[in-house]
């Protein structure tokens, strides 16, 4: 549920970004994508909160001046070609910030992921925008199920 949140919020950052006001986002449309009250409900509360307490929506990594980050040619296999294309562009609206990139790719290297596709991405970015625990990044002691084990 959390990744079709994630999808939710992004789409309605690039309408905002083009200078719509939230309540001019049609939430229609939405519900057509297929999308429920409750996930539609959870995007707007999330971006409603970061409104209220942030003063600036678009979290503009001031760092960063104007750059983005290369993979080295060891991390060039770590994300399919449209999962990386949906993190920069996650990045550039503001969703998240050049801290949040690193953590993603060091998650991917300490858990041995070979390729994260679009899904798996946007589990890791709503465990880190929802400080929630994405449930398919094997490898992390605070991620253990109940049936497993330690050797």
């Amino acid at each position: 549920m959390h990744e079709r949140i994630v999808e939710i919020i992004t789409r309605v950052l690039n309408e905002l970004k083009q200078n719509k006001k939230i309540n001019e986002i049609d939430i229609h449309d939405l519900e057509k994508h297929g999308y429920t009250d409750s996930e539609i409900s959870a995007a707007f509360s999330w971006l409603v909160d970061k409104l209220e307490f942030s003063n600036e929506l678009f979290n503009v990594d001031k760092s960063a001046n104007n750059s983005f980050r290369i993979l080295h040619e060891a991390e060039q296999d770590l994300f399919t070609e449209s999962a990386w294309g949906e993190l920069i562009q996650m990045h550039s609206i503001g969703m998240i910030n050049s801290s949040h990139i690193e953590t993603i790719i060091e998650r991917a290297i300490v858990s041995g992921v070979y390729k994260i596709n679009s899904d798996m991405l946007k589990a890791n970015v709503a465990s880190i925008i929802f400080k929630a625990v994405p449930n398919n990044v094997p490898g992390s002691r605070i991620m253990l199920k109940g049936n497993d084990t330690i050797n």
